[in-house]
């Protein structure tokens, strides 16, 4: 985790500067800000991939070769359900913004201000699912089926006590937080209005967030992708972009992905709480296998070509 921390460290403080220089100083207003927060994406990049080569990436890869492509299928069927699984949920709510859109400049003033804040909010749930994901699947990698087990759990445990304390904040602060985006009274008002629901679903968001995480972790990808698929497309935005248009606004959108996200969050809860822990180290280890032979038969032929040159030799 270390090496991504370093970078932002460097790169963060300067993508603030950036914005500065280039919305304010160089007048470049709108397309400014996604030109700075660019350039800091690709130093960002090119900072990881200078500290892989010459720093530490050596001690977990050692350059290409063949082997590079050992295992590949696995690699790419788990990082494409990865993306489905973390996707659906983000292009939910995008979905949510474009129709805030058609409700009016209010709503969508008062949405643009609730996004900003859940995103912000949600890199604390997010960050316990990372780590969740790494400390699962290294106890897995390590035979101690037990150890995951309490990993997972206690990672849920923790987003939702974090969640609770956002939800405090939150609602400490509905009345007059929007003024820190805006000064329309109308956008302020809408969005303490819709803010109690914002704050509810934090809780919802934490144990998505922790148990989505293990589920990675455990390479079950595709059931986050299922449970958020069905919670979300078949239930949660139906109803809330019906209750939007009827009578209800911009809270009707958030009561949908309230009850989506306590959906989701309950149902991963109890596929990770009632897992069979010994069988995902069987599970985890048959993933492994396919490379595991292919590098020794990787070892086996270069030593097999070294005994013969020496043979010639």
């Amino acid at each position: 985790m270390r090496p991504g921390t370093y970078v932002l460290l460097i790169t963060s403080p300067l993508n603030v500067a950036l914005n500065y220089l280039f919305v304010y100083t160089f007048n470049l207003h709108l397309i400014g800000a996604p030109l700075a927060t660019g350039l800091s994406y690709w130093l960002s990049f090119l900072l990881l991939v200078l500290y892989a080569r010459f720093i530490a990436g050596s001690a977990c890869w050692g350059g290409w070769s063949r082997l590079c492509y050992q295992n590949l299928s696995t690699f790419a069927r788990l990082a494409i359900l990865g993306v489905v699984h973390v996707g659906t949920e983000w292009w939910a709510f995008e979905i949510v913004a474009l129709a805030a859109g058609q409700l009016g400049t209010i709503p969508l003033a008062a949405q643009s201000v609730i996004m900003t804040t859940d995103q912000v909010m949600n890199t604390i749930p997010f960050g316990i699912g990372v780590a969740a994901s790494a400390r699962v699947g290294n106890l897995l990698g390590a035979r101690n089926a037990k150890g995951a087990a309490r990993a997972a759990n206690v990672a849920a445990w923790l987003s939702m006590v974090m969640g609770v304390l956002v939800l405090i904040v939150l609602m400490a602060v509905k009345d007059f937080y929007a003024k820190i985006f805006n000064d329309d009274v109308n956008v302020i008002r809408l969005t303490a209005e819709v803010m109690p629901y914002v704050a509810l679903f934090q809780i919802a968001d934490g144990l998505n967030g922790s148990c989505g995480g293990s589920l990675r972790g455990m390479g079950r990808q595709h059931i986050g992708a299922a449970v958020n698929i069905v919670s979300y497309y078949m239930g949660a935005l139906p109803l809330g972009i019906w209750l939007a248009f009827h009578g209800w606004g911009l809270a009707g959108l958030w009561v949908g992905q309230c009850i989506a996200l306590y959906l989701v969050g309950a149902i991963e809860w109890v596929i990770v709480a009632w897992s069979d822990w010994e069988y995902q180290v069987e599970k985890a280890f048959e993933r492994m296998d396919s490379g595991e032979r292919a590098e020794i038969g990787g070892g086996l032929v270069e030593g097999q070509t070294n005994g013969g040159v020496g043979g010639d030799l």
